[in-house]
């Protein structure tokens, strides 16, 4: 009995399985190559590529690649939220399956150590620990943190995401790359305590007397009523305790 490849392909589930191949079926009916999806939207060609694969490895890191699928995103006309946890969740679920595919024990021949062996090594074992310790405080205290550039993107059609204006009592974050940040009101409830992605933007008003920490100051830009003040500091400089209602009373 001969079966129709019609009958066959309507029993299969064809739809993309993860959030990188949900964006290259959304540029794929968009008439776009990739290429000219990666013109487009300023972003390199091996980075949207990586994206839709979910490869992990060419990506900069997950601060920039979620800023990447929020861009992607919202150029493919998809929910730019969805998506960013969408894919951080594939990419989770990926990593989980490289560590359930490795072996977890991998037996290995034994051998007789000398009589007193376990002395010495337990006693070279502590000064190994020691000396680490040290030298993992010297290079805390001396390493400077690489500064990434972050790409800027062309108008594509739509306005970017902005600042909300005319209250002169808002005051907004914005990040331009990525940075934990954690702002608490006058009482010490956490307003928002987590890392921000390029184009994210926080707001609170004055009046809940918000206090900012954050880890990299040159990755937030300030705005009060809609208008950008600069930067909070200095890139790669983290800073506590910034008490942002007295932004502006100079």
């Amino acid at each position: 009995m001969s079966v129709s490849i019609k009958t066959i392909t309507s029993n299969v589930d064809l739809a993309p399985t993860h959030m990188g191949a949900k964006l290259g079926a959304a540029r794929i009916s968009a008439g776009l190559s990739l290429k000219d999806a990666a013109q487009k939207i300023n972003l390199q060609y091996r980075y949207l590529d990586a994206i839709e694969r979910l490869d992990k490895d060419v990506l900069p890191g997950l601060g920039y690649a979620l800023g990447y699928v929020r861009t992607y995103a919202r150029f493919l006309g998809l929910n730019e939220q969805d998506a960013i946890a969408q894919f951080k969740a594939d990419m989770t679920a990926c990593q989980d399956l490289e560590i359930v595919g490795k072996p977890s024990f991998v037996p290995k021949p034994k051998t007789r150590l000398p009589r007193g062996s376990f002395a010495i090594g337990a006693v070279l074992a502590c000064v190994l620990v020691v000396v680490s310790w040290y030298g993992m405080k010297t290079d805390a205290r001396s390493a400077t943190p690489d500064i990434v550039p972050v790409m800027q993107a062309e108008n594509w059609g739509f306005e970017p995401v902005q600042p909300s204006k005319g209250d002169t009592d808002m005051i907004a974050l914005k990040a331009v790359g990525p940075s934990w940040v954690q702002v608490k009101d006058a009482e010490g409830r956490t307003l928002i305590s987590r890392i921000m992605v390029p184009g994210e933007i926080f707001e609170t008003s004055r009046k809940n007397l918000p206090i900012l920490s954050l880890r990299d100051a040159g990755a937030i830009e300030l705005y009060l009523g809609g208008s950008r003040l600069g930067f909070i500091g200095q890139p790669g400089h983290s800073a506590k305790n910034i008490p942002l209602a007295e932004v502006g009373l100079q």
